[in-house]
């Protein structure tokens, strides 16, 4: 019951945070939108000529701030914030890119699959340090298992993600 609890929160926090992303697109004006991705995520303007660490920056900024938030007992709320950020920027991306006129090879091979991935990913990530309850006392626990596989997982999708930008865009 539990996780099932999470999952559906986690999806609220995706669906809503994009959506929010969306509106907020329809909200700024269209030079304002291009500064605005340009000083987050500067791939989304111009995908066909990205550097290395230009995909690996925005990732590991993400997985710090969900780390350093999400392994302190009294705000790891403020991890899943993070994410809703980011998949805010996700959604608010997505929508520059479909109104362009040949980005939508670019949004359906490389942009919303990999973003959908790590916002999941990154979701995930709040949840490696865990409390339970042991007698009347919380003990707090911190999951390696999960961490070592999640990172794992991020560096082969980051590998994947530089493999499409480099081969198929």
């Amino acid at each position: 019951m539990f996780r099932s609890t999470i999952l559906i929160q986690y999806a609220v926090i995706l669906a809503i945070s994009f959506v929010s992303g969306v509106i907020c697109f329809q909200a700024f004006a269209l030079d304002k939108s291009v500064q605005l991705i340009e000083l987050i995520d500067s791939r989304v303007i111009n995908p066909y000529n990205v550097s290395f660490w230009q995909t690996i920056f925005p990732l590991l900024v993400s997985i710090a701030l969900v780390l350093l938030f999400a392994t302190h007992p009294f705000v790891t709320f403020v991890a899943q914030f993070v994410v809703a950020v980011r998949a805010t920027f996700f959604g608010f991306s997505s929508v520059f890119l479909l109104t362009q006129q040949d980005s939508m090879a670019v949004y359906s091979i490389w942009w919303f699959p990999f973003q959908l991935v790590y916002c999941i990913l990154l979701l995930v990530l709040c949840s490696v340090y865990t409390s339970r309850k042991v007698g009347n006392n919380r003990k707090y626990f911190f999951a390696s298992n999960l961490f070592i596989t999640l990172l794992a997982i991020f560096a082969g999708i980051c590998a994947l993600e530089i493999a499409v930008i480099s081969y198929f865009l």
